[in-house]
């Protein structure tokens, strides 16, 4: 679970939707790096970095000892678009954004990202001002299936098309671009069976997962009875309570409740008179906490459990060595949606899920 919100979203986002407001036009020469520290009140740094992200998607150029301006020649088309992405988690999804943004320089398309945290009131404060902003299209992560359906479906009302990444809307026919998550799972119990490991769990499962977890569940399911392995109920985690209330809580308290959920997994299932000896989680994040508590409760990790995660995230690059995980492309997952968006502006038809492909990888 990320943190904070990078502060030079904020510059970016704004100077992006002054000029698609036409507050600045081209050629407009855009305040100093000095005065834009005190009108968003953040650092010098910040700034320049806000503006180099602008000046790599050709929005803005800067001059010797002059200044920096708005570029008017973004691929010389007529049309300027400015497509929003809403993001769950800053940090794990920087590749979706680079992705999108490496299409978007090639289209004169502006992309300002937004990073709910996870946390269905912000995603309803984001969706209100992108309504404001008058969008020409919106790619989102959404929190949940439902919550925020008003604002989504407002947004089709005005013509708005909408792209998901990994969780569909409940109710309205939006494209969806996604990894093959029933894959990856598949392979990940393949190779623990191939380790010679029989009692397998899984961590973890809700009513409310979204569609990549369901699928990622599918996948272990598959992958248990195509290796003749029998799925016991004691050995699959529940999180009902967690994925109902976390996105109504702040990130802090979204991780106090996580950390209690591991928590009562960890006693009653992996300290129980017959435990799995391995744990296929959700995510990487789910691995790395399991791991944590599991190891602080004496199970040794991976000499009495192994624990398996889905995302390769960073920070579990030296969790153990043998620590299986699986490789998303984010950066075309992005770069899909974007272009999926582009299609759907410019009246195409288009698939309705498209799965990019994951591979398996084991840290050293």
């Amino acid at each position: 679970m990320a943190g904070k919100e990078k502060l030079y979203v904020k510059v970016y986002n704004d100077i992006i939707s002054k000029i698609k407001n036409e507050e600045l036009k081209v050629g407009d020469r855009l305040p100093t790096e000095f005065e834009m520290t005190q009108i968003y009140g953040v650092s010098r740094i910040t700034v320049a970095h806000a503006l180099k992200m602008l000046t790599e998607i050709n929005l803005i150029y800067r001059v010797k000892k002059m200044g920096t301006f708005v570029n008017g020649k973004v691929n010389y088309k007529n049309t300027q678009l400015i497509i929003p992405i809403i993001l769950p988690f800053d940090e794990d999804f920087n590749g979706i954004t680079e992705g999108a943004q490496s299409l978007a320089l090639l289209n004169n398309t502006f992309t300002p990202i937004y990073n709910t945290r996870n946390n269905i009131k912000r995603e309803r404060d984001i969706l209100s001002n992108i309504l404001e902003m008058n969008a020409d299209g919106v790619i989102t992560y959404p929190c949940t299936t439902l919550n925020n359906i008003d604002l989504y479906a407002r947004l089709r009302a005005r013509k708005i098309p909408v792209v998901c990444i990994d969780r569909n809307l409940d109710g309205i026919d939006t494209p969806l671009v996604t990894s093959n998550n029933e894959q990856g799972m598949r392979d990940v119990v393949g190779e623990l069976a191939f380790q010679g490991h029989r009692r397998i769990g899984f961590f973890s499962i809700s009513n409310n997962m979204a569609s990549a977890e369901i699928e990622r569940f599918k996948g272990y399911c598959t992958g248990m009875i195509n290796n003749g392995l029998d799925i016991l109920p004691q050995y699959l985690y529940r999180a009902e309570d967690l994925h109902k209330r976390e996105h109504d809580l702040t990130m802090p308290r979204q991780n106090q409740l996580f950390h209690r959920h591991v928590s009562h997994f960890v006693s009653e299932c992996l300290l129980g008179p017959e435990p799995p000896t391995a744990v296929c989680c959700i995510n990487d994040v789910s691995a790395n906490e399991l791991y944590e508590q599991a190891v602080r409760a004496g199970i040794r990790v991976p000499g009495d459990l192994m624990i398996t995660g889905f995302d390769a995230a960073s920070f579990t690059r030296h969790l153990f060595p043998g620590f299986v995980t699986v490789k998303q492309d984010f950066h075309l997952i992005g770069k899909t949606a974007l272009g999926l968006m582009l299609d759907l502006l410019n009246g195409q038809k288009t698939e309705k899920v498209i799965r990019v492909g994951v591979r398996l990888i084991t840290t050293e």
